[in-house]
């Protein structure tokens, strides 16, 4: 007899519900995922989940995984390799997803030398983005059809080294909005809360441009005329040395972010 291993019917334990981790077991949610099993240290926290979510909830990592099909480990890259020296006896042939940057799937098969491991990059509001993943030795397709139930359907399969690019761009998702906040400070007259819809609808449009293939030059290009306003301030900016400071932070990151043998 032949059994099939049906995600939707699986237990997903999150392990270090914290920001990121919640927001996985929201895309769950959202997605009508209930066999859910989310871990965290901070029990006042974790009573919050378990009542927004009406999921099971414990300070323990082992009992958690134990009683898991899938294990997501959302937890702080510096505890990684605790929580798999903590979890390794009870992971046997289970799938385990790490979304924890600078640590490699090398580093965690060495611990958890009979799971098939896989790491995951994403933004903040899983739900709505396009991860990118990479497949452990061990992993198999049906290994990358759980990975897209969890994070998305447009989750994107891309080289272990290509992960610290992804990294970026959810660190360049505070950065944006943070900016935004700069700005609409010292807009005279609009209300905050106006300019942030203003700006939300500015956003949404920019996002279809690039989900159609056009790049941001060239929306660039579409807003600055010859002899515009728009033009004018990019090359403030550009003589401000601003897009190279953009670019060494990029480079800076992405080079934190690989893992170090």
């Amino acid at each position: 007899m032949v059994i099939v291993f049906r995600v939707e019917d699986s237990t997903i334990a999150i392990l270090g519900a914290g920001s990121l981790g919640t927001r996985v077991i929201d895309a769950l949610y959202q997605r009508g995922h209930r066999n859910i099993i989310a871990t965290r240290t901070n029990r006042e926290r974790l009573e919050e989940i378990r009542q927004q979510f009406r999921t099971e909830t414990t300070t323990n990592n082992v009992d958690a995984t134990e009683k898991s099909d899938v294990v997501v480990m959302a937890v702080k890259p510096y505890r990684l390799e605790d929580v798999c020296q903590e979890i390794a006896y009870v992971t046997r042939e289970k799938l385990v997803i790490s979304l924890a940057a600078a640590r490699s799937i090398a580093q965690i098969e060495a611990i958890l030398n009979a799971s098939r491991v896989c790491r995951v990059m994403t933004g903040i509001f899983v739900a709505d983005e396009i991860a990118a993943y990479t497949l452990g030795s061990r992993c198999t397709t049906e290994d990358a059809g759980v990975i897209r139930y969890i994070f998305g359907d447009r989750a994107k399969e891309v080289k272990e080294d290509a992960l610290a690019d992804r990294t970026w761009i959810a660190c360049d998702t505070g950065l944006i909005a943070k900016a935004i906040e700069y700005q609409i400070a010292a807009l005279p007259e609009l209300q905050h809360d106006e300019a942030r819809r203003m700006y939300g609808a500015t956003l949404e449009g920019i996002a279809k441009q690039f989900q159609r293939g056009m790049t941001g030059h060239e929306i660039f290009s579409a807003v600055a005329g010859p002899g515009s306003f728009t033009g004018k301030l990019h090359e403030s900016l550009q003589d401000a040395g601003v897009y190279e400071k953009l670019m060494d932070c990029v480079k800076r990151t992405v080079e934190a972010c690989k893992p170090k043998t």
